[in-house]
């Protein structure tokens, strides 16, 4: 087991039970989150892959701030089962964060199948979902095949989203400019779903799952809450989001959906998305922290702009390290690709890992 923050709440590794997790890289910075600690045993060669999971950017956003790859699949990609889930499945997915490509797409391979009964699944092998440039097959082969000349949408801003920091959009756009030497189409695309609905719907999700989460521990216990039971943050959720009513969350669900479809028109005229991860480089320790709720609520929001809609459009998105910022620290880039098509975004990664390896924390020392 690896540290988490509190129920998975912060873009940041840093809970009260068991205290922040230092980035490998440079101890006063973030290793990102939720599964930073995972992303911190990966980066710092402790294992060479390690479990993570992602239900609005923790997958992501650790594996940039490591330099490390990060694939979010596809929603029912990867089943949940044994543990179900309640209105936060629609969100999370579970795989890995690894050094290289290759690893990521072997443990797809494996990891990869519905169980019988699964709300959300493709089947063990749904090849249907993986046709186009080379076919189908193991993911694993796809690493191995060029992609093709794909078609890249290039997003550097969000309708009512936050400002992005130039050192992110610059590493965007020499990403967009790599992705040119290497053959593929890139154009700028308008993104057509509105960031504070993203956040709102998301957010709302997120919270009633918590509520029960924590219903159900209190429930097993046989006590009531305690006030140092939780974060002063995670409380804060708690509190508001136990208010939600059936209605207000038959919306939500609903707006999912809208929202998915908003997405899903942005891959009309283009095969693949590609934006900032974050709208930050990665912040020192502290910048997210949940004992100060009005940080989390400043800035919440610049760890996941662009990472949450993907994960209610249920569409693959993975974060690719390339170069990085003023502080020597990792940067990077994130690509989303339409339902079912993770082969197209590991055949690009590995076009990339080929093209500009990423270097690894041994390789520096």
């Amino acid at each position: 087991m690896t540290n988490t923050p509190e129920l998975g709440k912060n873009a940041s590794t840093d809970p009260d039970l068991h205290g922040s997790t230092p980035n490998p890289r440079s101890p006063r910075h973030t290793v990102g989150g939720s599964s930073g600690g995972s992303a911190a045993a990966v980066a710092s060669g402790m294992v060479p892959v390690a479990h993570a999971n992602d239900g609005g950017g923790s997958i992501r956003i650790p594996a940039v701030v490591n330099g490390l790859f990060g694939l979010k699949p596809s929603r029912g990609r990867v089943s949940p089962a044994p543990y179900p889930s309640s209105f936060a499945a629609p969100n999370g997915v579970q795989h890995a964060l690894t050094r290289t490509v290759r690893d990521s797409a072997l443990l797809l391979d494996v990891a990869a199948g519905s169980l019988a009964g699964d709300v959300f699944g493709f089947g063990a092998r749904d090849d249907a979902l993986r046709t186009g440039p080379g076919g189908g097959g193991p993911f694993s082969e796809a690493v191995r095949r060029e992609p093709g000349r794909l078609r890249v949408g290039l997003i550097e801003s969000l309708r009512n989203g936050p400002d992005v920091d130039p050192e992110c959009l610059a590493a965007v756009r020499g990403a967009a400019g790599l992705l040119e030497s290497l053959g593929h189409e890139v154009s700028p695309v308008a993104a057509p779903w509105d960031s504070t609905h993203v956040a709102a719907t998301s957010g709302l999700l997120m919270g009633v799952s918590l509520v029960g989460a924590v219903d159900d521990r209190l429930a097993r216990l046989g006590r009531e809450l305690r006030e140092d039971d939780l974060e002063p943050f995670t409380r804060v959720l708690l509190d508001h989001y136990r208010a939600t009513t059936g209605p207000r969350l038959h919306e939500a669900l609903e707006a999912v959906q809208l929202i998915a479809w908003q997405v899903g028109s942005a891959f009309d005229d283009v095969d693949v998305l590609l934006s900032p991860v974050m709208c930050v480089p990665t912040p020192e320790i502290g910048f997210w922290d949940t004992r100060r709720p009005e940080t989390m609520y400043e800035r919440g929001v610049l760890s996941s702009a662009f990472t949450t809609v993907f994960n209610l459009s249920g569409m693959p998105a993975m974060a690719v390290p390339h170069g990085t910022d003023s502080r020597g620290l990792p940067i990077g880039f994130q690509a989303a690709a339409p339902l079912g098509r993770e082969d197209v975004l590991l055949s690009l990664a590995a076009q990339v890992e080929r093209a500009a390896p990423w270097p690894l924390l041994a390789d520096l020392a």
